[in-house]
């Protein structure tokens, strides 16, 4: 089975999903980027880390952003590792400690408001009234995820909370969101998937349930 991704520039309404999906019992988010517009603070944690080190990427900075997109960090560890400058130390876990406790220093220093548009809590709130099954699908560390879901007040609303670290294989694999449809105990036709990035969209097309691409964080 495969899906198209249906693009929502705004957010919609829990009816406004019903009505286009009739059949959906469980809502699937991706996190940074879709449930949060928190990409550019992994972003901008990346380019501390840079400077720090004097990393020079091969492309100029304001190219990272797009390079990091949707992309698990050990991905992206893959694509650095050899840039000047980078640590002859570091692997990837000594890479994402570092990112994650920066990132984890600016959400400190960032307003919630900033990264949580009040119609996407809306939505979950909404879709967890009307009964829907809630789960978060993210390519971040468990320790970022947590985090943020505190910051926010979300740590109560989903049923189910998969990250990088539960995951042996990664965005764009559908093994994330196939192992999420196992959980809930839903087939691929009852699972409405968000996503925003090539990477995520992949995965969730791949996964064969149906697939909402996420623009409204760039609208």
């Amino acid at each position: 089975m495969s899906a198209i991704p249906v693009p929502f520039q705004s957010t919609p309404g829990i009816h406004q999903i019903l009505a286009t999906f009739p059949g959906i019992s469980a809502l699937f988010f991706d996190m940074d980027g879709t449930l949060f517009d928190t990409e550019v603070i992994h972003a901008e944690a990346m380019l501390a880390m840079a400077q720090r080190y004097d990393i020079r990427a091969p492309f100029p900075p304001e190219e990272v952003h797009e390079m990091m997109l949707g992309k698990a960090d050990q991905m992206v560890f893959e694509i650095i590792k050899d840039w000047e400058g980078v640590p002859r130390h570091w692997n990837a876990e000594t890479f994402i400690a570092e990112k994650n406790a920066g990132v984890i220093e600016l959400l400190k220093q960032t307003p919630v408001a900033s990264y949580l548009s009040p119609s996407v809590a809306n939505l979950l709130v909404e879709a967890k009234n009307h009964g829907l099954y809630l789960a978060l699908v993210t390519s971040s560390e468990r320790l970022v995820t947590d985090e943020l879901l505190r910051n926010t007040g979300h740590h109560t609303l989903f049923d189910l909370t998969l990250t990088r670290d539960d995951c042996p294989r990664h965005k764009p694999d559908p093994w994330p969101y196939l192992r999420a449809q196992e959980l809930s105990a839903r087939s691929a036709h009852e699972v409405l998937i968000f996503e925003d990035s090539p990477v995520g969209l992949a995965a969730a097309v791949a996964s064969g349930a149906r697939v909402v691409k996420v623009e409204w964080y760039r609208a």
